[in-house]
């Protein structure tokens, strides 16, 4: 269960900062909606990427 719970947090909150930078950044543009959707992508992927992290295969150690 607690890795569950770390996944969609690591998802959830990867993707709530990058729509709060790209909300900001719009408004401080004004280009709405064009930076919003760039970072809403972006901060999808990191929480994809991150997710990838924690569950993906691990490096292997060289015998010496």
């Amino acid at each position: 269960m607690g890795i569950g719970l770390r996944v969609g947090v690591e998802l959830v909150s990867a993707l709530a900062v990058a729509v709060a930078i790209g909300w900001w950044l719009d408004n401080y543009f004004h280009t709405r909606p064009f930076l919003l959707m760039l970072f809403v992508l972006l901060g999808g992927a990191a929480g994809l990427l991150n997710v990838w992290r924690l569950l993906g295969p691990k490096p292997q150690s060289k015998p010496k």
